[in-house]
C-alpha cells in the first residue's frame, strides 16, 4: 500500500523531472544541430501557425541546405581529448576495473555528451556476473535523470537524484527480491497491475515487453548516537544507545544516502541505505557551467553562427538556381503538332521553365531570358560567419587540422593551435574534475 511519505516523495521526483524540463529541451536541439537535423526550429509561417524552418522553406520552393560546422568542432575537441589520453598513458589508475570497462571509451562519449549538453552523467554499480560480483561503469542518458541540483559547480548541495528505468522483469526481481520467491511474487502482481492500468507520469517513450520503475536516491536525515568505547578507542555510529560502561554516548543527527526504488504511482519495492564505501549514491555527475543554476553547453553558444552560415548558403543556392535556369517564353500559337505544354516542359532541360504567351507579332520566336546573379555581399557575410564560429567556439582551423595559408610558419601554426588548448582549458579541466570523482567513486565502491 502507499503512504503519504511514498506520495509526497513521488511528488518531489516529478518537481524535480519538470525543473530539468528546459535542459532536456535545449539538449535536444543542441543534439539535432550537431547531428545535422539543423532546420527544426520552430517558426510561423504567413497563417501564424507554427511550422519548422525546413517545411516553410520547402514550402516556399526553396531547398534548405545545411553545411554542418557543428559537428566537425565536437569531432576535434573529442579527437584532442583522445591524443591527450594516448600521450599520457599513467592518466588512469591501474586498476582491474578499470581495465574491464575501458573508461577512456566511455569518457570520450561522455564527453562529446558534455560538449552538445553541458552536463554528463555516469553510473557505478555492481553487478552479479558468473557467481560474483563485479564493478560496472555506465553513461547515463541526461533525458532519463531527475535530479535537485543547487548552485555548487561540485554538485555538493545535491539533495536527490535518480534515474527512471525499463527493465526486463527479470532484471528488476534480481535486483530487488532479495533471494525471496515470495517477494518477487508480490513485486510482479504491482508491476503487472501498474502497467495495465497506469500511464507514464515521464514523456519517455516506453521501450517494449519492459517495466518501467524509478531508481530514486535521498540524502537523509536521522537521528542517531556517537558512541566511543574508551577501552578500544573505536568510535561509532548506533541507532540507539549502547549500554556498556566503558562506551560513552551522545545524541546527534547524521546525514544518510538512502535508495528507494519504487513504482510510477509511489508505491515502494525496496528501499535500503547506500551499501557503498563512499556512503553516497552511484551517479557521477558533472553540469557546466552552472552559474546560478543554469547550464549552458559549448555548442549552445555557436548555434546562431551555424543558423546564419545555413541561411547564407541557402540563399545563394537559390539565388544561382533561379538566375540559372532561365525563363522560356514560348509562343502559345507555334505548339509543335503533337507535343502538349507537359511534354514540352520535359523535353526542356531542368530546372528551366515555361511560361506559354501569346505574341503580338507574328514574327515572335521563342526566347530565353537570362539574369546575371548577385550575391550581394553573402560571401563574404559566410566567411565573417565562419571566423565569428571560430572565436566563439576557441577551436581554431588549426586544431581542427585545416591546412593554413602557405605564408604561415611553424611557429605561428603551432601557438595556433596552442591559443585554441588554453581557449578550451575550461572544458577539458572540468571535465578530468568529473573523472576523477568517478575514479573515487569506483575504487570506493
Amino acid at each position: 500500500m502507499k503512504t503519504n511519505q511514498n506520495s509526497a516523495l513521488l511528488k518531489r521526483v516529478q518537481s524535480a523531472w519538470n525543473e530539468m524540463e528546459d535542459l532536456r529541451e535545449k539538449r535536444n536541439r543542441n543534439k539535432n544541430y550537431t547531428y545535422g537535423n539543423q532546420w527544426c526550429d520552430k517558426v510561423l509561417d504567413d497563417n501564424g501557425c507554427a511550422i519548422r524552418e525546413y517545411d516553410k522553406l520547402k514550402n516556399a520552393g526553396r531547398e534548405p541546405i545545411s553545411n554542418n560546422l557543428i559537428r566537425q568542432l565536437v569531432k576535434s575537441i573529442v579527437g584532442r581529448f583522445r591524443y591527450n589520453l594516448r600521450n599520457n598513458p599513467d592518466n588512469e589508475r591501474k586498476n582491474k576495473v578499470f581495465e574491464e570497462n575501458m573508461p577512456n571509451e566511455l569518457d570520450c562519449r561522455a564527453l562529446e555528451e558534455f560538449l552538445i549538453s553541458g552536463c554528463c552523467f555516469q553510473k557505478m554499480e555492481k553487478i552479479k556476473q558468473n557467481q560474483s560480483y563485479t564493478t560496472r561503469i555506465t553513461n547515463v542518458n541526461p533525458n532519463r535523470i531527475f535530479m535537485e541540483f543547487g548552485k555548487d559547480a561540485r554538485g555538493w548541495d545535491c539533495s536527490m537524484i535518480g534515474e527512471i528505468h525499463d527493465m526486463d522483469i527479470a532484471d528488476i526481481l534480481m535486483r530487488l527480491a532479495n533471494g525471496s520467491r515470495g517477494r518477487a511474487l508480490s513485486i510482479r502482481i504491482v508491476l503487472d497491475s501498474e502497467r495495465v492500468n497506469m500511464e507514464s507520469n515521464f514523456p519517455i517513450e516506453p521501450i517494449e515487453d519492459k517495466f518501467r520503475i524509478l531508481e530514486v536516491w535521498t540524502n537523509e536525515s536521522r537521528e542517531c548516537y556517537e558512541c566511543h568505547n574508551r577501552k578500544t578507542g573505536e568510535w561509532y555510529l548506533s541507532k540507539t544507545p549502547v549500554k556498556d560502561k566503558h562506551t560513552e554516548c551522545r545524541w546527534t543527527i547524521e546525514k544518510v544516502w538512502r535508495c528507494h526504488w519504487m513504482t510510477q504511482s509511489g508505491e515502494v519495492l525496496c528501499q535500503y541505505d547506500s551499501p557503498f564505501k563512499h556512503h553516497s549514491h552511484p551517479y557521477s555527475f558533472k553540469l557546466y557551467p552552472l552559474i546560478d543554476g543554469e547550464v549552458h553547453s559549448l555548442v549552445e553558444d555557436v548555434i546562431d553562427q551555424q543558423k546564419h552560415v545555413n541561411r547564407l548558403i541557402t540563399m545563394i543556392d537559390h539565388i544561382m538556381g533561379v538566375s540559372a535556369k532561365g525563363v522560356l517564353f514560348y509562343p502559345d500559337n507555334v505548339l509543335p503538332d503533337g507535343y502538349s505544354w507537359e511534354k514540352l516542359r520535359k523535353a526542356w532541360s531542368r530546372p528551366d521553365s515555361i511560361i506559354p504567351y501569346h505574341p503580338r507579332l507574328k514574327e515572335d520566336k521563342p526566347q530565353q531570358i537570362f539574369s546575371t546573379p548577385s550575391n550581394m555581399g553573402a560571401y563574404e557575410m559566410i566567411h565573417l560567419q565562419m571566423k565569428l564560429f571560430e572565436r566563439i567556439s576557441g577551436v581554431s582551423g588549426a586544431m581542427q587540422g585545416q591546412s593554413t595559408d602557405n605564408r604561415t610558419g611553424v611557429k605561428l601554426y603551432e601557438s595556433q593551435v596552442e591559443n585554441a588548448n588554453v581557449s578550451l582549458c575550461d572544458i577539458f579541466d572540468t571535465f578530468n574534475a568529473f573523472r576523477h570523482q568517478r575514479n573515487e567513486k569506483v575504487l570506493n565502491i
